[in-house]
């Protein structure tokens, strides 16, 4: 079980350490463009990711 979560870890670091390593720039334009959402559009926004990461995660079981 702790070798799964591990690994799931590390493939999140890697994801997130090639966007910044292969598109600095997209990023930068990314988080100026979630700046300008209000707080309640983020919290939707971080809500559905979470949902459909568990449902992604459910379906890969």
């Amino acid at each position: 079980m702790i070798d799964k979560i591990v690994f799931g870890l590390a493939a999140v670091m890697i994801a997130e350490g090639l966007v910044y390593l292969l598109a600095p720039h997209a990023l930068e334009t990314l988080l100026k463009a979630l700046k300008s959402l209000s707080i309640s559009a983020r919290r939707q926004m971080g809500a559905l990711l979470c949902l459909a990461g568990y449902i992604l995660l459910g379906l890969s079981l």
